[in-house]
C-alpha cells in the first residue's frame, strides 16, 4: 500500500466533499434516508455511483494488482471524514471497508472472494458483513451464526440482527461457527433460505437489516492463518475509518452551531456573546480535536506496520473518544439551537441520530474503554 501525499489527500478531499454537496444536500437526504417519521433507512444510489465512478472510492483502499488503487487505510479516512460531515447515505463503511476488508484478505487463497471482490469495486455491486450477532462488540463469543456441511456445500442458520446496509447488499460475508472453530461465508442474500428484513432505525442513513438463515447454501472462504485474527484486523481498521467518519460529523456540528450562535440575536445581541454559549462552542473544540487526534493515531496504526497489540488499542480509543465527542456535541448543538433544535424541520436531530447510531457500532464507548483497561493492565 501507497500513502497519500497532502496534495492527494487535499484532492481527494475536494472530490469527495464537491460530490457530497451536489448529491447529499440535507433536503437530498432527507428525501433518502427517512420516510415521514423516519422508520426506514435508504441507500442514494446516484451519490454511490458518482463516488465510485469518477472518485473511485469503492477500490480506493485495493491493491493495484487486484484492479484498486492500492491506498490504505488513510486514504479510507480522508472518505469518511467527508462522508460523515454530509451524512452521506452510502454503504461505505459496509461495503467498501468491512467487507471488502474481509474479502481482501482471503482472496489470495479462495477464487469466490476474488470473484466477489472484482464485483465491488466500480460500485455496482455491494456487500454487507455480519460478524457478531447484534453488530455489536467483536470477540468470538458474540458469533451466533453456525455452519455445517450440506453435501458437497455448507449450510448457515441463524439470526443476525443490525446489519448495516444488509437490505440493499448484493454479496454476504458472515462469520459463523464451523467444525468448532470460527468459519468465514460467502453467500447470495437472494439465494433460498435467507430472509432480510429492514429494521426500523433511528438514523435512516445507516439503514439496517435482520438476516435469518435456515440452512442457506454458503461458500466457506479459505484464509491463511488463524480466522480470528483476520477478522480482528478488519474489524480494527473499520473501527478506525469509522472513527474518521465521526470526526467529520463532529467538525460539521460545531460548524452549524458556532453559525447559529453568530446569527441568532437574542436581548439585542448575537447569542454566541453570551458566556455559557461560548463554553459549550469552545467545548465542542476542545472536544473535536481530541477526536481528530485519536483517529489520525488509529488509522497510523492500521495503515502502518504497527503490532496488533497497538492497533487494537488505538483503534478502541479512537471508538470511545470519537463516539463521545460526537454524541456531546450534537447534544450541545440542540440546545444552542434552544427550542428550534428540537424540531423535526431544523438539521440539528439528524446528527444526533448518527452520533446515537454510531456510538453502539461495533461496541459502545463503555466496552471499548474496558477493552483499554486490559491493556493497561498488560504493561
Amino acid at each position: 500500500m501507497t500513502g497519500l501525499s497532502t496534495d492527494e489527500r487535499q484532492e481527494l478531499a475536494s472530490s469527495v466533499r464537491a460530490a457530497c454537496e451536489k448529491f447529499a444536500s440535507e433536503e437530498r437526504v432527507r428525501a433518502t434516508a427517512y420516510n415521514g417519521d423516519g422508520s426506514c433507512g435508504g441507500i442514494d444510489t446516484e451519490l454511490w455511483t458518482v463516488l465510485c465512478a469518477q472518485v473511485g472510492v469503492a477500490a480506493i483502499a485495493v491493491p493495484e494488482h487486484l484492479g484498486g488503487a492500492g491506498y490504505g487505510a488513510s486514504a479510507l479516512g480522508v472518505v469518511a471524514h467527508e462522508l460523515g460531515r454530509a451524512l452521506a447515505p452510502v454503504p461505505f463503511l459496509a461495503s467498501t471497508v468491512l467487507a471488502t476488508g474481509l474479502l481482501l484478505d482471503t482472496c489470495a487463497a479462495d477464487p469466490d472472494a476474488e470473484k466477489c471482490l472484482s464485483g465491488l469495486l466500480d460500485g455496482r455491486r455491494t456487500a454487507a458483513a455480519a460478524i457478531t450477532g447484534d453488530g455489536g462488540l467483536w470477540h468470538r463469543g458474540a458469533v451466533t451464526l453456525t455452519a455445517s456441511r450440506r453435501g458437497d456445500g455448507w449450510g448457515v442458520d441463524g439470526v443476525v440482527r443490525h446489519v448495516l446496509n444488509g437490505t440493499s447488499a448484493d454479496d454476504l460475508v458472515v462469520v459463523a461457527a464451523a467444525d468448532n472453530e470460527t468459519a468465514v461465508f460467502l453467500l447470495d442474500p437472494t439465494a433460498e433460505g435467507i430472509s432480510v428484513d429492514a429494521e426500523r432505525v433511528l438514523d435512516g442513513t445507516r439503514p439496517m437489516a435482520t438476516i435469518t438463515f435456515a440452512g442457506a447454501p454458503a461458500s466457506r472462504l479459505t484464509v491463511d492463518g488463524p480466522v480470528d485474527d483476520l477478522i480482528a484486523r478488519n474489524v480494527v481498521a473499520t473501527l478506525a475509518v469509522l472513527s474518521a467518519e465521526q470526526v467529520g460529523a463532529c467538525e460539521r456540528v460545531l460548524e452549524i452551531a458556532t453559525d447559529y450562535a453568530r446569527t441568532r440575536e437574542q436581548f439585542g445581541r448575537p447569542i454566541g456573546s453570551f458566556q455559557a454559549i461560548k463554553h459549550k462552542c469552545a467545548d465542542m473544540l476542545v472536544d473535536l480535536e481530541w477526536a481528530r487526534s485519536a483517529s489520525q493515531a488509529a488509522l497510523q496504526a492500521v495503515n502502518g506496520d504497527a503490532a496488533a497489540a497497538e492497533a487494537n488499542w488505538r483503534a478502541s480509543m479512537a471508538k470511545a473518544v470519537c463516539s463521545e465527542s460526537l454524541r456531546n456535541a450534537a447534544h450541545a448543538n440542540v440546545q444552542i439551537h434552544g427550542g428550534i433544535g428540537f424540531t423535526w424541520e431544523d438539521s440539528a436531530h439528524l446528527y444526533l441520530r448518527r452520533a446515537r447510531t454510531d456510538e453502539v457500532l461495533f461496541g459502545g464507548p463503555g466496552q471499548h474503554w474496558d477493552r483499554l483497561s486490559e491493556q493497561v493492565k498488560l504493561l
